[in-house]
């Protein structure tokens, strides 16, 4: 696989990396990484995602340019559309409707989701068991010879940590620790990166925080915790910058909890579903009964509404793989 990859990149001279909508560390590390890596092989490379990365992601600026499209404009000039940390143009919002358009352009999944195989990419670079996204382009860059900048370092590390939870989700392997390790070696200061990440937010989020903690709820003796967040408290959490997988990983501290669903209503009236497994359940199928999808053990999808609608169907749909 990387060695025809690799040949199909040599081949080409202009590429455009896209991720999905609200683009997560896998996502944005996984641009970075692959933005330095096509540098690196001579390539004319730009990034451009439908949505503006969080704020906490600020520090990939120091040497990456992020762009945000402008729905309804044409995309720039390239041979390669990379889509990364996805595999379907669906998943790129308004970059993904400009990209259907398009003729002439070759597509490059960059993925380690389920289904990748079956998406919308005619060059893929997938692998279910790789820890993130990022490791692909980290292989990309070992199989290439090619050298390892910090700034591509640093975005490959923040896949890793992104998805295995800073090394405490059942997607740590041995090779997710080498491959962070040869990272760290690189130069990239894992203290720095967490700090970036987690340790500059505004008091404002504290109030909000605890008003969406307030909100969390249980059921079957406690195996699934679950929260609703409409859209009056999503514009507490825009304005306040607050990051609700913080909701996430609050439940899943909780003793006795197998399943976590988290839904959340967009100012549109959609409501996006995240949901989190534990070692005894898997919750991709769960996610594909609403359209979406992911990793056994951390999915989502996204429902038209109204949102009691979408927690009734959920919850039931979260009970009945608990046998409940």
């Amino acid at each position: 696989m990387f060695g025809s990859v690799l040949e199909f990149i040599d081949q080409h001279d202009s590429f455009l990396i896209s991720g999905h909508v609200n683009p997560d560390g896998d996502c944005l590390g996984t641009e970075v990484a692959l933005y330095h890596f096509l540098e690196t092989m001579g390539k004319k490379v730009e990034i451009l995602n439908a949505d503006a990365r969080d704020p906490s992601f600020d520090f990939f600026d120091r040497h990456t340019p992020i762009g945000v499209h402008e729905a309804g404009t044409p995309l720039p000039e390239h041979e390669v559309h990379c889509l990364v940390d996805c595999h379907h143009l669906s998943r790129l919002g308004s970059v993904g409707k400009a990209a259907a358009a398009l003729d002439g352009v070759t597509r490059m999944v960059v993925d380690h989701h389920v289904g990748a195989d079956c998406g919308d990419g005619e060059v893929l670079l997938w692998d279910l068991k790789a820890p993130s996204a990022g490791c692909l382009v980290y292989e990309l860059h070992r199989r290439a010879g090619a050298p390892l900048s910090v700034a591509a370092a640093e975005g490959v590390f923040v896949s890793i940590v992104a998805d295995t939870g800073w090394f405490k989700y059942s997607n740590t392997t041995d090779e997710a620790l080498a491959i962070a390790a040869d990272l760290v070696a690189a130069g990239v200061k894992p203290h720095h990166i967490y700090h970036d990440l987690y340790q500059r937010n505004p008091p404002s989020i504290l109030p909000v925080k605890a008003e969406g903690l307030s909100k969390i709820r249980f059921e079957a003796d406690g195996r699934l915790a679950w929260v609703t967040l409409d859209k009056e408290y999503m514009r507490k959490v825009e304005t306040s910058e607050f990051n609700t997988d913080a909701l996430l990983d609050a439940m899943r501290e909780v003793k006795g909890v197998e399943i976590v669903a988290l839904m959340k209503e967009k100012v549109t009236g959609r409501v996006k579903i995240s949901l989190r497994g534990s070692d005894s359940q898997d919750v991709d199928k769960i996610a594909n009964r609403f359209g979406g999808g992911g990793h056994h053990k951390a999915s989502g999808a996204e429902q038209p509404g109204p949102l009691a609608h979408v927690k009734k169907a959920v919850l039931s749909a979260c009970l009945e793989k608990l046998g409940v």
